[in-house]
């Protein structure tokens, strides 16, 4: 889903370090005992808060380190570019590597007070009673056969706000991965039992998934605005394209079927039969719904 880059970014934003020189470790338990994984929404907000914080830490204590290498003041040091230099003199800089070596190594030059360490840890949480929401709208233009009852999307239109947005390309991705399983869900995926309760879409033969000719080029417009209570502003991005995308298609759907019947589609997935029976076509057509 994209988290190491998004909290590599985060942190690199902060130091001042290429992206290239963070690296984010993940399932060593070792360095992180509990880890509850990506979902919900919550992995920008909460984990990139964390990491927001902590990497604020130690930009702070890098910028006393540089000014005091620089007979510079802390407020006056910019970090940029794997480089502490005086604002206004970039020609006046030291190597953050360099930093960090003489700060573990030559603890005994440190300005007073100083520890010999540059780590941080710390937690974040949304503050109480707030919270931030996945948002986003949604058009589908789909066609549908009435002779086979076959559906297909031809064009899917998508305007999302996640907030302020870390990585456009991750969030280009979360959408079309969202829509792509609302595609999913709202035309294929079915769990089927036979009468005795034995499940009968027990292998991806049975159980549709779709593929890339059943989702369309996905057209993503991004609005940005600011969470107000979330730090960096960020919102979550996952269930911003994974929710609409059935009752979006199934409205489609029954405003392509209006001709044949006037009832409201209220089951999914989908299917040709399910689809040929609301148009009469074979067996009893579903009761309407209100």
């Amino acid at each position: 889903q994209g988290l190491e880059t998004t909290l590599a970014q985060i942190a690199a934003d902060e130091l001042g370090l290429p992206l290239a020189n963070i690296r984010v470790s993940f399932g060593d338990t070792d360095e992180v005992v509990y880890g509850s994984g990506t979902f919900a929404s919550r992995s920008a907000v909460l984990c990139g808060g964390a990491t927001f914080l902590a990497s604020q830490e130690v930009a702070t204590k890098l910028k006393r380190l540089v000014g005091h290498a620089l007979e510079a003041a802390p407020e006056d040091v910019v970090l940029e570019n794997g480089r502490g230099s005086v604002r206004g003199s970039p020609a006046r800089f030291v190597d953050l590597a360099e930093v960090a070596r003489w700060t573990y190594h030559n603890p005994q030059n440190l300005p007073e007070g100083e520890t010999p360490i540059l780590e941080a840890t710390h937690t974040y949480d949304a503050p109480p009673g707030t919270g931030t929401f996945a948002n986003s709208s949604m058009v589908a233009v789909v066609e549908v056969d009435p002779e086979t009852g076959l559906v297909e999307v031809k064009r899917f239109v998508v305007a999302e706000d996640c907030g302020r947005m870390i990585n456009p390309l991750i969030v280009d991705g979360q959408v079309h991965g969202g829509v792509a399983q609302g595609i999913g869900s709202a035309l294929l995926e079915e769990f089927v039992y036979d009468e005795d309760g034995q499940m009968l879409t027990t292998t991806f033969l049975d159980y549709l998934l779709p593929g890339s000719t059943d989702v369309p080029l996905i057209e993503v417009h991004h609005l940005e605005t600011p969470a107000p209570t979330i730090l960096n502003g960020v919102k979550g991005m996952g269930e911003g394209g994974a929710i609409g995308p059935g009752a979006v298609i199934a409205s489609a759907v029954e405003d392509a079927l209006r001709p044949f019947t006037g009832a409201h589609l209220n089951e999914l997935p989908l299917t040709p039969e399910r689809l040929l029976r609301w148009m009469g076509r074979v067996g009893k057509a579903p009761a309407a719904a209100g």
